[in-house]
């Protein structure tokens, strides 16, 4: 199984996509007085007036993309624990980068377009922004090591 290099990218984009779970920030919306900061764990307000110093976060919108972020996780170890069955690992690795696709375009939207935050006088990209784009190479690249398993085995099976 580790020899196989899809089971390096299935790894790869698991570890990616953990690593949102520790509250990186994915947006950040500057306003006059606040700033926003939109994580998985929802879109956080902090103080930002000349005479108080940033304090504590308090929680503005709750967000479902915790539970989205775990489910494509584990989903993503699914797939690449079906390592046995090429014909369902071809198929699952083909839906989690669907998911993938949809639920990060749907998150792109949603900040770029200022959803999350009125008043926004900017946005300003986190690292999570930048980690979950660079997941979506690493989940084709998986599909398509799968892809190019499954036309070998078929392949054998046809000199047969």
């Amino acid at each position: 199984m580790i020899q196989r290099i899809q089971t390096l990218y299935f790894i790869g984009v698991m570890l990616l996509l953990s690593s949102l779970l520790f509250g990186m920030e994915i947006f950040g919306f500057p306003t006059q007085k606040n700033y926003f900061s939109y994580s998985v764990y929802g879109v956080q307000r902090f103080n930002s007036e000349i005479s108080v110093p940033l304090q504590k976060a308090e929680n503005y919108v709750e967000s479902i993309l915790f539970y989205f972020v775990i489910a494509l996780v584990l989903f993503n170890y699914f797939a690449m624990m079906n390592y046995k069955n090429l014909k369902r690992q071809f198929h699952l690795a083909r839906l989690a980068l669907l998911i993938y696709v949809v639920g990060l375009l749907s998150v792109l939207i949603l900040g770029s377009l200022g959803f999350l935050v009125d008043n926004a006088t900017s946005i300003k990209l986190g690292w999570g922004y930048y980690l979950s784009v660079i997941g979506l190479p690493l989940s084709y690249f998986a599909f398509k090591g799968v892809k190019k398993d499954k036309e070998i085995l078929e392949s054998l099976d046809r000199l047969r």
